[in-house]
């Protein structure tokens, strides 16, 4: 009988961009993959606010959204940056949403965002515009080539760390110190 071996999906864990990865866009940061499958993965990266406040998109929206709190809108990654994606706690329970762990939804549709204005059914949450996205084998490829680290998602990495401190905490869940990465390994 063939051996079968399943294969290892990182939906709910986070990316973790090395210290050298030397894209702009990509630089020190932490992704949320919402998908990954045997078709390619997507996620939101969880470090890289904007300026603009959640408040001013939502009333672009016409959303009246006085009572929201000051976070800011995340730049989720380069593909269709126009496009905002609202990573929350609780249940899929919104037209376009879905379940991606436990407790941890992805919801791409404007009710949602009526309920954050007014407080209502969403404790935690990211507002993104755009999202990371790799093809088929792509991910793994990169993963293997040390372009990514690896880590679990929790909910303070997800929603409660300040940003500028997301990078780091990521590092310590893998019990990494960046500085011990180097790009090039010296010779005597």
């Amino acid at each position: 009988m063939p051996k079968q071996h399943s294969k290892h999906y990182l939906k709910h864990r986070c990316l973790v961009a090395p210290p050298h990865l030397a894209d702009d866009f990509f630089a020190h940061s932490v992704i949320y993959l919402a998908r990954h499958d045997a078709d390619g993965a997507q996620g939101i990266i969880l470090n890289r606010p904007s300026s603009v406040p959640i408040r001013e998109l939502l009333n672009d929206l016409d959303i009246d959204a006085d009572h929201v709190n000051p976070h800011a809108v995340l730049h989720g990654g380069p593909v269709r940056p126009e496009a905002g994606f609202v990573l929350h706690t609780g249940q899929p329970t919104w037209h376009s949403s879905i379940a991606v762990g436990e407790n941890v939804c992805i919801t791409t549709s404007k009710d949602i965002l009526d309920a954050i204005a007014h407080n209502e059914g969403v404790d935690q949450y990211q507002v993104a515009l755009g999202y990371a996205s790799w093809g088929k084998q792509q991910l793994e490829a990169e993963i293997a080539r040390g372009d990514w680290l690896v880590c679990p998602a929790d909910m303070d990495l997800i929603f409660n760390l300040p940003y500028d401190l997301r990078w780091n905490a990521a590092y310590e869940k893998i019990g990494v110190n960046p500085s011990w990465l180097a790009d090039e390994i010296g010779h005597a």
